[in-house]
């Protein structure tokens, strides 16, 4: 009995975060002012195809998935449970990216929007990695890169984010005609700001931390 409160405490952690990640991040996209480095490619995708931002976002998880696989050489359930998510992440993202449309007057209202987004999708991470159930595709390919060339997390994941971003930039420098809406000072703001955020919400809430209570 208790194991299965345990686990339906999860599943309710796991889905408040998903659900506030997917809102938070459809928010400070919808700012304008450039995506966080982990976005940066399928924001590209969406920018230079006729994909939704959720299906964008869903076949780059997918890519970092099948890399995880290769790396790994076998499959785990915390990895199979990426691509379920892939697919209901990039639909709910892609739910909230058509809702949350607003006219900006100026920069200083793109970059409260943008600020907000980033509170509410750091507040999504920090629940989603505190259920343990899975964590989000291009973070676990982060860290399966880690640990293929031994390598801290910490270091794969800034590495990581570097190579997305660069990639990107090229991309959208020769191919976009409104590169800056992807890599911006908005790309930067979430990078610098984003750890510390979760490391906050790790303090006040660490309640979230199922496996830990």
């Amino acid at each position: 009995m208790k194991n299965s409160r345990i686990l339906v405490k999860k599943i309710i952690i796991f889905l408040v975060g998903m659900i506030t990640m997917a809102f938070g991040i459809a928010l400070s996209i919808r700012a304008g002012l450039g995506v966080a480095p982990g976005g940066t490619i399928p924001y590209a995708m969406f920018n230079l195809s006729a994909l939704s931002v959720g299906h964008s976002v869903a076949i780059f998880h997918i890519f970092c998935v099948v890399v995880q696989l290769v790396l790994a050489r076998k499959m785990t359930i915390k990895l199979a449970l990426q691509i379920p998510f892939a697919y209901v992440f990039g639909a709910t993202l892609d739910l909230f990216y058509s809702i949350l449309v607003f006219d900006h007057p100026n920069f200083a209202v793109q970059m409260v929007q943008l600020i907000i987004g980033l509170i509410i999708f750091s507040f999504g991470i920090r629940a989603i990695v505190g259920a343990n159930i899975l964590i989000a595709p291009p973070d676990g390919l982060a860290i399966a890169i880690g640990k293929a060339v031994n390598w801290t997390v910490a270091k794969a994941k800034l590495i990581f984010d570097i190579v997305v971003t660069a990639v990107t930039m090229l991309l959208t420098f020769f191919l976009a005609e409104n590169a800056f809406l992807v890599v911006g000072i908005g790309t930067v703001i979430c990078a610098v700001a984003t750890g510390p955020a979760i490391g906050f919400y790790v303090k006040i809430f660490p309640s979230l931390d199922v496996d830990k209570t």
